[in-house]
């Protein structure tokens, strides 16, 4: 892990370090998301679309699950 100090402007911006743009891909217009805890706050990456395709995929279709479920499901609920 690496630790990294920044400051906020005026503005109230930040800068985020390169090293950590490059370490996440991090270009011009992304999204990021803001996770605020009693004490600390977290800033991480939304991902794009396009980095979420195939994310679920496996073994088996969709149309092969809805089956499975309604398998499961007794008429007498």
């Amino acid at each position: 892990m690496v630790m990294a100090i920044v400051t906020i402007t005026s503005k109230n911006m930040i800068v985020i370090p390169k090293k950590a743009r490059e370490h996440f891909r991090l270009h011009e217009g992304q999204k990021l998301q803001v996770i605020i805890g009693d004490e600390e706050m977290v800033v991480s990456p939304m991902l794009d679309i396009e980095q979420l395709a195939g994310a679920l995929k496996g073994p088996r279709t969709s149309k092969e699950l809805i089956q499975e479920s309604r398998k499961n499901v007794s008429r007498y609920d």
